[in-house]
């Protein structure tokens, strides 16, 4: 997301990451050897992070990132904030900016969202899941817990750590996604990034006519592979598209959750990803959780 006016915090653009990841280049250098060397720097907790939720790996991964950052220290991570035996609140990380000389309130989200129709205001952008998420709702949500650091409990953690009274600032991440036929002719939502990560969607009888193709090859992706750009691997068999109908119909005859799907292309290096985006349940997004 881009700043929105009304707000009352800072968002975290591609400025600042390209920034902060030019600074932490020789750490990120140091890190892609290792991986060439079959050895990776992650714990297994996050390099496989099994059924845990999106929102939860992504701020693994920059939890394992400040921890290792010359420029940044990390002062603490997940602080539940109680009041009268009961939770009133989280902070997701408090960080010091060793050389800009301020204290952050850093609040981290990823989070992906289609269009039900073509708008650009939030309550029209929904998760895959259906309507109990709503870009909307997560907004609101954020706006909360960035205040969640002037709670008195927040202040006392603070002063008992001896941590300045930090900056609240949001790093939120993620894709929006349009219907496959309105993906080149479309609204944005609405204080969205310009060059956000857009994919498509559509329903189980739609799917021939985004990956319908001699020319692709279809791969579904498991939810511990969503925030990464497509990799193949050993393990990794891409469907010609006349096996993708079978392939719905068991997953769908399994679960309503939506299933992502990378198209990938053969190129001089290998399958390549071309475009991404959810195969949803018929119901969709009327369908609860």
């Amino acid at each position: 997301m881009a700043r929105h006016p009304d707000l009352g915090f800072q968002v975290l653009d591609d400025r600042w990451c390209q920034d902060a990841l030019e600074a932490d280049l020789p750490l990120f250098e140091q890190w892609a050897s290792e991986l060439v060397m079959g050895k990776s720097p992650l714990p297994v907790e996050i390099l496989e992070p099994g059924g845990q939720l999106l929102g939860k790996h992504f701020e693994a991964l920059v939890a394992f990132w400040l921890e290792a950052s010359p420029h940044y220290r990390l002062r603490a991570h997940s602080v539940q904030l109680h009041s009268e035996k009961r939770t009133i609140g989280e902070l997701d990380f408090l960080v010091e900016d060793v050389h800009r000389g301020r204290t952050l309130h850093i609040e981290v989200a990823s989070k992906f969202y289609l269009a039900a129709e073509d708008g650009s205001a939030w309550p029209n952008w929904i998760g895959p899941s259906g309507r109990h998420d709503t870009l909307a709702g997560k907004m609101n949500k954020l706006v909360d817990q960035l205040a969640a650091s002037k709670l008195p409990p927040a202040r006392e953690f603070m002063r008992t750590h001896r941590i300045a009274t930090p900056e609240p600032v949001l790093l939120m991440k993620g894709w929006f996604f349009h219907h496959h036929t309105r993906l080149h002719r479309h609204r944005s939502p609405q204080w969205a990034h310009p060059r956000y990560a857009a994919g498509w969607w559509c329903k189980p009888h739609e799917a021939h006519d985004v990956m319908g193709s001699d020319h692709v090859r279809i791969l579904p992706l498991p939810k511990g592979r969503w925030l990464g750009q497509f990799h193949p691997t050993e393990g990794d068999p891409p469907l010609h598209w006349s096996r993708l109908e079978a392939v719905l119909h068991d997953h769908f005859s399994r679960t309503h959750k939506a299933l992502m799907c990378a198209v990938v292309i053969e190129g001089d290096t290998g399958w390549e990803e071309i475009s991404r985006g959810f195969v949803v349940h018929k119901n969709w997004p009327a369908m609860g959780r």
